[in-house]
């Protein structure tokens, strides 16, 4: 039987409405003291996830996020706000404010928004610790803003996952996902999967709708370095490397597996900074910084350490002999 992905958003056609904007002026960390039962934890982490309303001429996606930084950012999926005209942030105590698009990935499927208001916030977990079994909840809007702050428990089904899907970028393979048990449904998508501490350990994006119950969350080592860099810089200029690639264990599907380990390239832009040293297609990143990179995971957290313009070194893997060079990012 053939499985079918379902992106946990919802489209719905807009008609006139009115917003009722109150000052929220929250910028503390939710902590939660372990341990804590589960109706202490959704009590508490509820004031920092957020409905989302993205509006684009006459319809409008529904979907959920959740604020990480005391400076606003809120992150959310791609699909949820990709090319909306207006933004609008549904909060806990019932009052709303716009938000604005600070980065996007439509590949990966992840979006950071800047919320106009200060909202409390939940702090990142560390996806390396995650374990098959452990309990999660996730939370978000299913179907309808009505239903904003919908909780549903489950537990890690899988680490690791690797999905083919289809973006606006193209087709491609979103990799390292947490699988998890925890019903999604259309609005789910962007809102966090929080685990026993309240912290936020991935952003739900999609289903498998053939099956039941095998739900999947980007995890936070995707891009926790990528939002280190946005909080401490107000300008931070994002690195290009222009390079495609998979984890080995899809490499060995596709026959191409050379070592167990490393950043496997399948495609490469012809402006990356790479190809002035001898990196091309077929080449493995296996260090950068003589920082280890395993897989991909790996090479999005090392990587957004650094900015445009900075130089970094890189071992890689070519035609039997490892090499190491230095670059200049763009």
């Amino acid at each position: 039987m053939k499985k079918f992905l379902i992106f946990c958003f919802f489209t719905l056609f807009i008609s006139g409405c009115s917003l009722n904007v109150s000052d929220l002026n929250e910028g503390s960390q939710i902590v939660i003291s372990e341990p804590a039962l589960i109706n202490e934890i959704a009590k508490s982490v509820e004031p920092a996830i957020v409905g989302i309303n993205g509006i684009k001429n006459d319809t409008s996606s529904v979907g959920s996020g959740v604020c990480v930084t005391k400076n606003g950012y809120v992150l959310t999926n791609s699909h949820v706000v990709n090319d909306c005209d207006q933004i609008i942030l549904y909060l806990s105590d019932k009052t709303t404010t716009m938000a604005e698009i600070v980065y996007e990935d439509t590949m990966l499927d992840f979006a950071i928004l800047q919320s106009h208001k200060s909202l409390p916030y939940l702090a990142l977990g560390d996806s390396d610790e995650i374990e098959v079994g452990q309990d999660v909840l996730a939370v978000g809007t299913p179907l309808s803003l009505t239903l904003i702050h919908t909780f549903t428990k489950g537990i890690v089904s899988a680490t690791n996952r690797t999905l083919k899907v289809n973006s606006s970028s193209g087709e491609g393979y979103m990799q390292n996902l947490i699988q998890h048990d925890a019903s999604l449904n259309p609005g789910n998508s962007g809102g966090p999967l929080i685990n026993s501490k309240g912290e936020v350990i991935g952003i739900n994006t999609l289903k498998i709708s053939s099956g039941e119950g095998i739900g999947f969350a980007i995890p936070t080592k995707s891009f926790q370095s990528l939002l280190n860099s946005f909080v401490s810089e107000i300008n931070y200029s994002i690195p290009y490397l222009g390079v495609y690639g998979l984890d080995n264990e899809i490499a060995n599907f596709n026959g191409k597996s050379i070592l167990t380990e490393g950043f496997y390239i399948i495609d490469i832009a012809s402006n990356s900074p790479l190809k002035q040293i001898g990196i091309d297609k077929n080449s493995v990143i296996t260090k950068i910084n003589n920082k280890k990179i395993s897989n991909t995971l790996d090479l999005r957290d090392e990587l957004y350490k650094f900015k445009s313009n900075d130089i970094i070194s890189i071992e890689f893997y070519k035609d039997g002999k490892f090499y190491n060079a230095k670059t200049k990012l763009v």
